[in-house]
């Protein structure tokens, strides 16, 4: 692949002071944001319909950039370009490379994997965005930068995912990220939350000024049909009155064409004035930014400058540094119709022989030469696709894969390929992708594993939850392939629907075959593959064993990130998150290091449910956050409504009841739509969760036992689990039905005793002093608080705090006072502000003089101040915090700044007693 550092087109430039005609309001907001790149970046799309304006103004805010001494570096989509893997942001980044070596070394090496300038393994593409990032931070450390793409919709698509993932991510850094992009045509752009700038049409005094400055002589009629067709469009007023003549003279046509197709039959006109071995050239050069050589190459003959001089008199474009530019991307659409089909064939097929050293570039070709079937490229197309996927560039797999398809003429092959490519479409989150593909593939026929496969991620795109028969399906295909000694195949199968099998109420029985499944699979029982299916599948029935491996791995021994999320939620998923909560730690850790940005989302909400269970609320509220954060960037609607529970949860214990309301309210209607009512148990225990902060405990109560109710839209079997203990609470100091919670909890007792489930044993013994008799409870309160005592602060102080308020009813002031004491404490460390305020009420009942507490200056930082705030304590620097968020060091830096006067410090070494304050303080 040829790269070059390409510039804005000069012939689209040189209209510029005629263009920006109306144009201030514009003008004023580029300029703005270039003027102010010192002090904070940010990133605009322009869009507008074909000659608008859009590159005129890129080109006015890049000048006015160039004036400032700001360093611009620009490009521009081009569709010949589009299924080339990283080519948009190659040719943006080529003037940086050199800097390279100032990156990590994985993002060093992720760079260089992408643009093919070393061999590694398959980079994560968000690795590669968190390498640009770290590129643009260095390099605009020296001087501001302004980075200018036009065009950007036919940017290809790893490119353009990686620019918006660094648009998204430039707060502090003097960088600025402007990109043009064509109304009508779709791109990565549509959705990427990145401000905008849309260009409407010029006004009536704009347009008949424009119009004077090209073409003032022109009859009345005419002058007001032109004005009439071109809308306020800059182009349009500039080119038909070059083709005054052709207006008016199609008696057959109904009506006036679009203005874009006039356009194009203007700029077509211009055409047949030149010789066909010029036309021949310029059809070639539409097809691919091919140099003199290559296009000699193509043309079997020799070309210099002088052979596409004609081409440059009719005004249709340039010639820059061997390459011959076209004036606008509609003259390219325009070549290319006026061409017939067998015109188009053979001009592919000359580039393909003269590109036969740039394999990427010339197997499209090839491709596009091909006028039926073609089992021979479609081969290379294959190729073509993996060599993608090793660069890191998926999308453009998802194309290769596709048009192999198109070309193949056996059915099952062609299915294969089509599974291919919606299968990717699905892992990169290209759900309307995928399912279209994967739609096509299963008309055909696929085999039976991927027939499986397909109907599921289908099921899941159509937002239905018909659960139990696709469960079903997947586990007779795993029988099948294990019976086919395809073990591995197998357990993939069933780890494929484990999160889906965990959320639908299956019949035990079913449960218990897929388990079956898994042990007939010939992997150690230490499997964390295996441990995941059996944790999530049938945790009742296989908690016991899940817990007793999981106790024999160490997260220190294990080094893939996969395997250590697999022991994280085979753990948690069976009431072990205590367990399971350093697998995770590491599995989030690695898949930081390798910018594995799906798995890290995933890993954090399980991360953050885990820590909310244990009552650490400051941890869960930053990896709530984040996690949310990462699912709707990497579109995991699931994964985003659980984070935003869990930090809904985390921080209703610190107040505002309204606001994590709403994200309860937000989370759920998500839900409903995609049709996940078994995750509405979830809603019902955040609500829980919120009133029982709040000290509302007739409302907790009913939105908890919802979770324990077979008949309710909110019931779940395993979910019920984790609100025990909250239940008993919400039962014991509300109006709730006690003999009906007892009963509950003798059903839990005895599922703690069989699978010795830490959370449920803590759980247990709390419920039972809670819901205790007098003439026990203090014996309960005691098995309590020592039950607790190694790895669950939280319900220590919950034990403490009901068995200090026990003994005061029973007038036992003084022996009330240490349990108080120790809870208060215990709450104000875990950041429980709620909890301490009502321990603290308590002890002041009890006759000693308590303190008031004012909210420590954490809980006034949003969460990724929080987040940054707590790195920062640990002794991380700027930079190494920055690679951890994927953030610039810049940005750190400037939240550091903010977040200083909110915590009441001055320095770094203030942060961790700002975090962490002395008890009493």
């Amino acid at each position: 692949m040829s790269v070059r550092a390409a510039g804005p087109d000069t012939e689209r430039v040189a209209t510029a002071p005629r263009l920006v005609l109306g144009r201030d309001r514009d003008l004023a907001e580029l300029y703005a944001l270039v003027d102010g790149i010192e002090d904070r970046g940010g990133a605009l799309v322009v869009h507008g319909e074909a000659g608008i304006g859009k590159s005129t103004l890129l080109a006015a805010a890049r000048e006015r950039a160039l004036d400032r001494g700001v360093t611009v570096v620009s490009t521009a989509g081009a569709l010949s370009e589009a299924q080339l893997a990283f080519a948009g942001l190659h040719q943006l980044l080529l003037p940086l490379l050199g800097r390279l070596d100032l990156l990590p070394d994985p993002q060093q090496r992720a760079l260089e994997t992408a643009f093919r300038i070393a061999e590694g393994d398959a980079p994560d593409l968000f690795l590669i965005g968190l390498a640009t990032l770290g590129l643009v931070a260095e390099r605009s450390s020296e001087t501001p930068l302004l980075f200018v793409v036009d065009d950007a919709q036919w940017l290809d698509r790893p490119s353009s995912e990686v620019l918006a993932f660094v648009a998204r991510r430039i707060e502090s850094d003097p960088a600025v990220l402007l990109f043009g992009i064509r109304e009508g045509l779709s791109s990565c752009f549509d959705d990427a939350d990145l401000p905008e700038l849309p260009l409407s049409g010029l006004d009536p005094d704009a347009s008949n000024a424009l119009l004077d400055l090209g073409a003032a002589t022109l009859p009345v009629d005419l002058r007001r049909r032109i004005l009439e067709e071109a809308a306020g469009n800059p182009l349009a007023l500039i080119e038909l009155p070059a083709a005054a003549a052709e207006l008016g003279t199609d008696k057959s046509q109904s009506g006036p064409l679009p203005l874009t197709a006039r356009l194009e039959q203007a700029f077509a006109s211009r055409l047949t004035t030149l010789g066909a071995d010029v036309q021949r050239l310029l059809l070639l050069t539409a097809l691919d930014e091919v140099d003199l050589a290559e296009l000699g190459r193509a043309a079997s003959k020799p070309v210099e400058a002088a052979d596409l001089e004609p081409a440059v008199a009719a005004g249709l474009g340039t010639l820059e540094s061997g390459v011959f530019r076209f004036r606008h991307p509609l003259i390219v659409s325009a070549v290319k119709q006026a061409a017939t089909a067998d015109e188009l064939r053979s001009a592919h097929a000359a580039l393909a022989r003269a590109l036969a050293d740039q394999p990427d570039r010339a197997v499209w070709h090839r491709a596009a030469a091909a006028a039926g079937p073609d089992e021979v490229v479609a081969e290379e197309l294959d190729a073509a696709a993996q060599r993608a996927m090793n660069r890191g560039a998926g999308d453009v797999a998802v194309s290769a894969f596709e048009r192999a398809a198109e070309l193949t003429a056996e059915p099952k092959r062609r299915a294969t390929r089509l599974y291919r490519a919606g299968d990717l479409a699905r892992e990169l989150g290209r759900s309307s992708e995928g399912v279209r593909l994967l739609r096509a593939a299963l008309q055909i026929g696929l085999p039976a594993a991927e027939n499986a496969m397909a109907l599921f991620t289908l099921e899941l795109a159509d937002n239905t939850w018909s659960g139990s028969a696709t469960i079903r399906d997947f586990a007779r295909i795993a029988r099948e392939l294990v019976d086919s000694e395809e073990g591995k195949r197998a357990l993939r199968a069933l780890n494929t629907i484990s999160v889906r099998a965990y959320w639908e109420r299956l019949e035990d029985e079913t449960r218990r075959e897929i388990a079956a499944i898994s042990d007939e699979i010939a992997v150690p029982p230490d499997n964390p593959s295996r441990l995941y299916v059996l944790g999530l599948v049938d945790p009742l029935g296989r908690g016991r064993e899940v817990v007793e491996q999981i106790k024999r791995l160490s997260p220190v021994a294990m080094s893939d990130p996969e395997e250590l999320f697999d022991a994280g939620v085979a753990a948690s998923s069976v009431w072990a998150w205590n367990l399971g909560l350093p697998f995770l730690r590491a599995a989030a850790s690695t898949a930081r290091a390798q910018g594995r940005l799906s798995l890290l989302a995933h890993t954090l909400v399980w991360e953050a449910w885990a820590d909310l269970y244990r009552g650490a609320v400051r941890d869960a509220i930053t990896r709530s956050a984040e996690g949310a954060r990462i699912a709707e960037e990497i579109r995991a609607p699931r994964y985003m409504v659980a984070a935003r529970l869990a930090q809904a949860i985390a921080g209703a214990e610190q107040g505002e009841d309204e606001a994590h309301e709403r994200l309860i309210a937000e989370a759920e209607a998500l839900l409903v739509p995609l049709g996940a009512h078994p995750m509405l148990s979830l809603t019902a225990f955040a609500r829980g969760r919120l009133a029982l902060a709040g000290e509302r405990f007739g409302d907790a109560y009913e939105h908890l036992v919802r979770i324990f109710d077979p008949a309710g839209v909110a019931f779940h079997p395993f979910v019920r689990g984790s609100a025990l203990a909250d239940l008993a609470d919400a039962a014991a100091r509300g109006d709730g039905d006690l003999e009906a919670v007892r009963g509950y909890l003798a059903e839990w007792e005895q599922v703690a005793a069989e699978t010795r489930a830490p959370h449920l044993e803590v759980q247990v013994a709390y419920a039972a002093a809670i819901l205790a008799a007098d003439a026990v409870a203090e014996r309960h309160f005691r098995a309590a608080i020592e039950s607790a005592q190694a790895e669950w602060p939280f319900y220590v102080a919950r034990a403490q705090l009901a068995y200090g308020a026990w003994l005061r009813r029973h007038r036992r002031m003084t022996q009330s006072r240490a349990p108080l004491r120790e809870a208060v404490e215990t709450f104000d460390a875990l950041g429980l502000l709620r909890y301490a305020e009502r321990a603290r009420r308590e002890l002041r009942a009890s006759g000693e003089r308590v303190r008031s507490r004012v909210a420590g200056g954490w809980a006034q930082l949003s969460p990724q101040e929080l987040q940054i705030a707590q790195l920062a304590a640990e002794g991380l620097s700027n930079r190494e915090i920055g690679e951890q968020l994927y953030l610039s060091h810049r940005t750190v830096e400037s939240h550091l700044y903010r977040l200083f006067p909110k915590l009441g410090v001055t320095s770094r070494a203030q942060l961790r007693d700002a975090l962490n304050p002395a008890p009493g303080s």
